[in-house]
């Protein structure tokens, strides 16, 4: 879970990065995943002894999370440049409760007291990000507002 965390953590550090150095985000996920291909290959080779038969459901499943992903990925890099990555990875990670509704909806998921308020907070933290990100547009149109005031 540590190293899941920090390789997820690092994603939005690259994306970043890729994002300063202006490349295209479709650029730059067509090669992260054909790089992803090649390191799950030689993981199924190296651990797997090269066995790559799997159900057919897993072939559905696979190229429905790898469409998510991409979609997911390629816009969330075409918006960091609109915004602060630090907000925009937080909304990111804020996508968690998509799953934990799912989970109660569709796996009938029991609901506990720690569940809502986890909800709760996450719905609290998206609007105190709106109303971060308009008190920021309101201090920049202040400040540019500021320089045609004073001639």
């Amino acid at each position: 879970m540590v190293l899941s965390l920090i390789c997820f953590g690092a994603i939005g550090l690259l994306v970043k990065f890729a994002n300063l150095r202006q490349c295209r985000p479709g650029a730059v996920y067509a090669w992260a995943y054909a790089w992803c291909v090649a390191f799950s290959a030689g993981f199924v080779m190296c651990f797997r002894s090269g066995q790559f038969h799997v159900p057919t459901a897993v072939y559905v499943i696979a190229v429905s999370f790898g469409i998510m992903n991409a979609i997911g990925g390629i816009v969330f890099m075409a918006g960091v440049r609109f915004g602060k990555i630090s907000t925009s990875w937080l909304i990111i990670n804020l996508s968690a409760a998509i799953p934990a509704a799912g989970s109660v909806v569709l796996y009938h998921e029991s609901v506990n007291t720690k569940k809502v308020a986890v909800l709760a907070l996450a719905v609290a933290a998206v609007l105190l990000l709106w109303k971060d990100k308009q008190e920021d547009e309101m201090r920049r149109s202040e400040e540019e507002r500021a320089p045609e005031e004073i001639a």
